[in-house]
């Protein structure tokens, strides 16, 4: 070790310079790293997205998504099959194994889709789509005008506004929605078809072979090649009107002769709006791995750039915008590192009592952090919360080490020992205990990478940057904290303050009194032990920290078959107040689509709520008063206010909710009935809020019966009444015609004017191509009314209602026990079977991967301890002591009423590490004094007479480190309270058992 210890002194302007020269680096590349809110990852999940127009609820069951589930459930690796199946339209979620490689899962879900695509009805349409964190928007911006129409609104996005984003380098897509579309409708005359014997196929087919463009050969003349194009696209309208559709004779017969032609705008069930005006939505959508900060300067710089082509009327709104929380919790986590990093300078301070010294123990962390940067590049680690996190929870472990050189530095001076030498025996005396105990420090992170799910993502990020951080700290202790030392520590003796020395004689008198009633030292472990599970059993638990991140989403539900109009009549009370909270920046607002959906019914849709930065209220606060109004005001809506990072990582993940109770069972009357009454208890739980029973009523329905009798007395098929109904009511896309960039359909259908009300419907006159007849809708066909049919849901080829509720003002742990309580008194028929899921039971399974991984922990430090001191009694004393600290994590949390969650546990996880620490110097001091005299007690009176001060500094340094983490100022950082907090308690708690309990111990197990 000495060796080390010399050459490092010796080199050391060579040791200095490049520690200086990787800092530089480091510094260069913090400006080449993505940034983002999470750790780019891709989530095991697929997610098969269907479109079959507006196909019947059963037909989409049985002919479409049961085939899809069959095969997804054939894929290898498949955990879980979700499906929920809408009119017309379904998503199919496939859950892998964590473990997989999802690039290979994706390809054998596209290989086994392919394989039955042929099975399915023609005009199916399928999306498959992988799910990573970039997956969501990363910005959203609205278009309002007094003036302009929605029509020119949605034709300034699509052909000025979305070329223009789109080009930017690592958008990968512009959605925009809301707005007017145009189209030319072709509205048929029934009488007239059949006075012409005209069906609507022949009218079809006109069009389309009329409106045509072709190759038809080419032509070398005078030594050029002209390529030979039959191009008869209709121009304008009145070319459409003057397609021939038959002659009669030798006469032709026009379009115009049996229908009227006329732009029209084409038929939406989706409406936007934002700040009560409507409107059209822009959102933006980055491509995985890129940096989301980058991407939307560049965004507010192509807006800059579009404002001469924007007409000055039209509004410009931005309604959310991620990066606003990113830059936010990325500032709040540095303003954590640096004032973590001057209270540790100040705590050296006033235990150094020199500036120099100082400087050259608080060094270290600037300069570890910085090379930190270096290997975050490389290793691919992007800027966010978490990464950003190890490092701001380094930052009070990152001086231990040089703390331990220095102070050892510091004695040996003060001993006496001369200049350089001094400083080359008192480093390489410490190498040892100091490789032992930056070992134990980072073996407790190696189980970290079998944590799954959303834990996994997250605090794997976390312990890398923090142990990369840890050991780059240590090489800087044992390199350059002795290079620096030669040139900066004074050498002349310094005596220890009077504090100190009353504090070291306390601790000796302690240690005489435990040595003489070694009973004493059970009575505390006893007692510590007791305290652990007293406050164990009063904390309250969670599973991810809340944060506010200012933006609220408010889902809405209104009662089935309400139409946009209706949809909307239902929420302008509620848009209205919204605009009246004084926090409230912007809304956003869409109808028949929302975040997470791009399809829905006309009575589902979402607010996207920006809140101002400046604020006294939390997010948490405003959403329950709007919860408060709606209850009051609007008791037919169903809400659910959530926020949407929260949001997002349950739709990657796969929870619907927070709180989410599953009921299966064969017959779906039943089940819903069973569903209906569980909800309705759900409601009268303390903290659960927006409960929404996992079904409602589905759209009204008007069902067409071709009477069978009527039919074949004409001669009828029931296809060939089906079609001309379909055609009828909503008609058929029967070609295209350009207007510039504008790509216009022309529509063939009867005028929507003839099916305002039932009656009208009822006498629609058709014409029967076959028949050659006119005859009422009524004569060969029976309507009438009938509700519609829910939404089905589906779990592994089963059936299954999805009970959903967010929770509010209480913590996870103690609402589920009164859920699992209701449930046991809620008698259920004999097929239906209950299932809680949502977050307890991510909490559950992450718990207890968690418990699995903090004992593997402790294995390996165990191990690393045996291989320091060869000796199972003292790594067994050691570890005792470090696995104590834990009754103070456990105290602190329930004194500051912080839930044990994934963030709090991660904390216990890092005490065990550096707890241990403390331990490991204190003993292996006293083993080396051993050599010299055989007397135990004397050996630990003298180490903890010279490891008094370290272990006190190190602990203060730690402890003050997490502190600004601990207060969680700004956006983002509740993220990492319950982790500092936990290590507050922890490290505060350890001092009493390095300095006492472990020492203690060890003469119990040693004395002879």
């Amino acid at each position: 070790m000495k060796k080390l210890s010399r050459f490092a002194v010796n080199n050391k302007g060579a040791m200095i310079f490049s520690a200086l020269f990787l800092s530089v680096i480091g510094f260069y590349l913090i400006f080449q790293i993505p940034q983002g809110v999470f750790p780019d990852a891709t989530f095991p999940r697929i997610a098969v997205m269907i479109d079959f127009g507006l196909a019947p609820l059963k037909e989409m069951e049985m002919e479409v998504v049961k085939p899809l589930e069959e095969a997804s459930m054939m894929v290898e690796g498949v955990r879980l099959v979700r499906s929920t199946i809408s009119r017309g339209s379904a998503e199919i979620n496939i859950d892998f194994q964590w473990d997989q490689d999802m690039f290979r899962a994706y390809q054998l879900v596209q290989a086994q889709i392919s394989g039955i695509q042929n099975q399915l009805p023609k005009g199916v349409r399928l999306e498959i789509r992988r799910f990573t964190t970039s997956t969501y928007p990363v910005a959203g911006y609205s278009l309002t005008s007094d003036k302009q129409s929605l029509l020119d609104l949605r034709d300034l996005a699509i052909y000025t506004i979305r070329p223009q984003l789109a080009s930017i380098p690592g958008v990968f897509n512009i959605e925009v929605m809301g707005g007017k579309e145009r189209e030319y409708r072709v509205n048929l005359d029934p009488a007239k078809l059949a006075a012409y014997n005209i069906d609507f196929r022949t009218i079809e087919n006109a069009i389309k072979q009329t409106n045509d463009l072709k190759f038809v050969g080419r032509l070398e003349e005078s030594n050029k090649l002209y390529l030979n194009i039959a191009d008869n696209r209709f121009k304008d309208i009145s070319e459409i009107k003057k397609t021939i559709i038959t002659r009669d004779g030798s006469t032709p017969i026009f379009l115009s002769d049996i229908a009227d032609v006329e732009p029209a705008l084409k038929e939406t069930f989706i409406a936007c709006e934002s700040d009560l005006k409507p409107a059209v939505l822009i959102t933006i959508i980055k491509q995985p791995g890129t940096n989301a900060v980058e991407i939307m300067n560049k965004v507010e710089e192509s807006w800059k750039q579009l404002q001469s082509t924007i007409p000055s009327d039209v509004k410009v709104s931005k309604w959310y915008d991620m990066t606003d929380f990113i830059k936010s919790s990325i500032a709040s986590v540095r303003d954590a590192i640096f004032f973590g990093a001057f209270l540790t300078f100040l705590i050296l301070f006033l235990f150094l009592k020199r500036i120099r010294i100082t400087l050259v123990t608080i060094i270290i962390i600037p300069i570890a952090l910085l090379i930190t940067f270096i290997f975050m590049k490389l290793f691919g680690i992007t800027l966010n919360l978490m990464s950003l996190g190890g490092l701001a929870a380094a930052i009070g472990i990152l001086v231990d080490n040089a703390i331990v050189v220095v102070e050892n530095i510091e004695r040996y001076l003060e001993e006496g020992h001369s200049g350089e030498q001094a400083i080359v025996d008192a480093t390489s005396e410490i190498i040892s205990p100091l490789l032992g105990a930056t070992l134990t420090t980072l073996v407790v992170f190696i189980p970290l990478i079998f944590l799954t799910g959303v834990p996994g993502i997250f605090f794997r990020a976390l312990a890398s940057t923090l142990s990369i951080a840890i050991f780059v700290s240590m090489l800087l202790a044992m390199f350059i904290t002795p290079a620096l030392a030669v040139l900066f520590i004074s050498k002349k003796e310094k005596k220890p303050g009077k504090i100190i020395s009353r504090m070291v004689n306390v601790q000796q008198k302690s240690f005489r009194m435990f040595i003489k009633v070694p009973s004493l030292l059970i009575l505390i472990i006893l007692l510590l032990a007791g305290v652990a599970y007293y406050s164990y059993e009063k904390i309250p638990s969670g599973f991810l920290p809340e944060w506010d991140e200012g933006t609220i989403v408010h889902d809405f539900l209104t009662p089935a078959g309400s139409s946009i109009k209706g949809t909307k009549s239902m929420l302008k009370d509620i848009a209205d107040y919204i605009m009246t909270i004084p926090e409230v920046k912007t809304y956003s607002l869409r109808i028949g689509r929302n975040l997470a959906h791009p399809r829905t019914h006309t009575n589902e849709g979402d607010f996207v709520i920006n809140l101002k930065k400046n604020r006294t209220r939390s997010s948490f606060e405003i959403m329950n008063e709007i919860r408060a109004f709606d209850a009051k005001n609007e008791p037919r809506l169903e809400p659910k206010l959530f926020q949407v990072l929260p949001d997002r990582l349950n739709d990657l993940s796969g929870e619907i909710a927070p709180i989410v109770i599953k009921v299966f069972g064969k017959n779906l009357d039943v089940v819903q009935n069973a569903a209906k009454e569980i909800a309705d208890s759900l409601k009268n739980i303390k903290g659960a809020v927006d409960v929404y029973k996992g079904f409602e009523s589905g759209e009204p329905e008007l069902t067409f019966t071709v009477n069978a009798e009527a039919a074949s007395r004409y001669g009828l098929t029931v296809e060939e009444v089906n079609r001309t109904l379909r055609m009828a009511f909503w008609g058929e896309e029967s070609s295209k015609m350009l207007d510039g960039l504008k790509v216009i359909p022309i529509r063939v259908r009867y005028p929507k004017s003839q099916f305002d009300k039932l009656e009208e419907i009822k006498s629609t006159p058709l014409y029967l191509a076959s028949i050659n007849r006119v005859l009422l809708l009524n004569e060969i066909v029976d309507v009438k009314k009938s509700p519609g049919k829910s939404d089905i849901e589906h779990e592994n080829l089963s059936q299954v209602v999805n009970i959903e509720a967010q929770i509010a003002n209480r913590d996870l742990g103690s609402t589920i026990k009164d859920v699992i309580a209701m449930l046991d008194n809620i008698p259920l028929p004999p097929d239906v079977t209950v299932q809680i899921a949502g977050q307890y039971e991510s909490q559950q399974n992450a718990f207890n991967e968690l418990i699995l991984i903090l004992s593997f922990g402790i294995l390996l430090v165990f191990t690393i301890l045996l291989f320091e001191f060869r000796s199972f009694k003292t790594s067994f004393v050691i570890l005792l002591g470090t696995v104590l600290s834990v009754s103070g994590v456990f105290l602190i949390l329930w004194i500051t009423s912080i839930p044990l969650d994934i963030s709090a546990f991660m904390g216990m996880i890092m005490i065990v590490g550096v707890v241990v620490n403390n331990g490991i110097l204190m003993i292996d001091y006293a083993e080396k004094y051993l050599h010299k005299n055989n007397n135990v007690a004397e050996a630990l009176l003298m180490a903890g007479r010279v490891r008094f001060r370290p272990i006190l500094m190190t602990t203060l340094a730690t402890i003050f480190g997490f502190l600004p983490l601990a207060l969680a100022y700004g956006e983002g950082a509740e993220m990492l309270q319950p982790l500092a907090i936990s290590m507050i308690g922890g490290m505060s708690v350890s001092m009493f058992l390095s300095l006492l309990i472990i020492p203690g111990l060890y003469w119990v197990v040693n004395k002879k």
